[in-house]
C-alpha cells in the first residue's frame, strides 16, 4: 500500500498559486538523488521542457556529463496513467535542447503505450521515468528523503510517522535489548520476544510476602524454553509469568504496566536485587519506544486487550 499520497500536491493545471509544486517537488527529488539542476522549473509555455539536470558519471576513463530533459506530469488527482499523448515528441524535444537522455517524472504510471515509445528510443537516446513507486521508495530510506517528503506530503507523512515509530532521542544512545539466551537485539526482530517474571511459590498467601525473584527477556519459542529449563533446574520454588514485549511497547499497556508496579510495592511486594535491577532496566529500555502516539494496530489491539480480564492479563474489568 502506497504511503505518499501525491493528491496532497495541487493539480499542475489550476491557476492557484501553487501550481507549480509538482515541478518544484520534481526539482528537490532529483537533487536529492544526486542530479545537478541546470534550469529551475518557471511559468509560461515551457516547449516539452520542465526541468534540465545532469548527471556526473565517474569511470575509469574519467568524468562523463550526461544532460537530462525532464518531463513532469501529474496525473494523481485523476489517477489516468501518462499516455504519449501526453508526453510526445520525446526524441525531438531531448535533441532540441541539446540534451542527452530524458526522464519522465510522473505521480501515476507511464501507460503501456508510453513505456512501448521509451523502449523504441534505445540505442537512440537514454529514457528514465520515476514513477510514484520509484519516487516513494527513495524518499522513505534516508533522513533527507524523509525531509523532503515531509515538505510535499506532510499528512502522508504524519500518518506513516505514527504507524512507523522510532525511538525518542532521550539517551545519548540508542535503546538495545538483547535476548538472555542468544544475545539478539530484540528491539531489531519483528517478533519483539517476551519478559520473563519469576516469583516465588507461596503456601501460605496470609503471611508468605509475595516475591520476584528473576526478571529476564528472551526470544519467544526456542530461548524461553531454554531459559524455563534452567531456571526450573535451578529452583523448584519458582513459577513464571510473562509479557509479550511488544505489548508492553504500546504506551496505553506500558503505562498501566508500571502503575502495576508502583502498587505492588506499595503493597509490600519484594524483589531480589537482581530482579529489581532487571525491571529497571527493561523499563528504561522499553521507554524511548513508547513516548510517541498509538499505530492503528496498537489501538485495535489495546480495544481487544480491554475485553480481557486484568487477572489474565488483559486491561478491562476494573473499576
Amino acid at each position: 500500500m502506497a504511503v505518499l499520497d501525491f493528491k496532497e500536491i495541487p493539480e499542475a493545471h489550476i491557476a492557484t498559486g501553487h501550481q507549480d509544486q509538482f515541478e518544484l517537488f520534481a526539482r528537490d527529488f532529483l537533487s536529492f538523488v544526486g542530479y545537478e539542476i541546470l534550469t529551475d522549473p518557471d511559468r509560461g509555455a515551457d516547449g516539452g521542457v520542465d526541468l534540465i539536470v545532469q548527471e556526473k558519471r565517474t569511470g575509469v576513463g574519467g568524468e562523463t556529463l550526461v544532460k537530462w530533459l525532464v518531463s513532469c506530469k501529474h496525473k494523481a488527482h485523476s489517477g489516468n496513467s501518462v499516455k504519449p499523448t501526453d508526453d510526445f515528441n520525446i526524441r525531438d524535444r531531448v535533441e532540441a535542447n541539446e540534451c542527452d537522455g530524458f526522464i519522465g517524472f510522473y505521480s501515476t504510471l507511464a501507460s503501456t503505450g508510453l513505456a512501448g515509445n521509451l523502449q523504441g528510443m534505445e540505442g537512440k537516446i537514454e529514457t528514465q521515468v520515476f514513477d510514484y513507486e520509484k519516487i516513494e521508495s527513495n524518499l522513505l530510506h534516508s533522513a533527507k528523503g524523509l525531509e523532503i517528503a515531509e515538505r510535499y506530503f506532510p499528512q502522508s507523512l504524519d500518518n506513516w510517522k505514527t504507524n512507523n515509530p522510532k525511538p525518542a532521542q532521550i539517551f545519548a544512545e540508542e535503546p538495545k535489548l538483547h535476548c538472555k539466551v542468544c544475545e539478539k537485539e530484540l528491539f531489531e526482530q519483528e517478533d519483539k520476544g517476551i519478559i520473563q517474571l519469576w516469583h516465588k511459590i507461596r503456601k501460605d498467601y496470609v503471611n508468605e510476602t509475595k516475591r520476584c525473584e528473576y526478571v529476564y527477556w528472551t526470544c519467544r519459542g526456542h530461548c524461553d524454553d531454554v531459559l524455563s529449563h534452567y531456571i526450573r533446574q535451578q529452583r523448584s520454588d519458582v513459577i513464571d509469568g510473562w509479557e509479550d514485549i511488544s505489548d508492553v511497547m504500546m504506551p496505553t499497556v506500558f503505562i498501566k504496566w508500571v502503575m502495576s508496579t508502583f502498587n505492588e510495592l506499595r503493597d509490600g511486594v519484594e524483589y531480589s536485587d537482581e530482579a529489581f535491577e532487571n525491571l529497571k532496566t527493561f523499563m528504561l529500555k522499553v521507554y524511548p519506544y513508547i513516548c510517541r502516539h498509538l499505530t492503528d494496530s496498537e489501538q485495535d489491539r489495546v480495544k481487544s486487550l480491554m475485553q480481557i480480564p486484568s487477572y489474565m492479563g488483559g486491561l478491562g474489568y476494573e473499576n
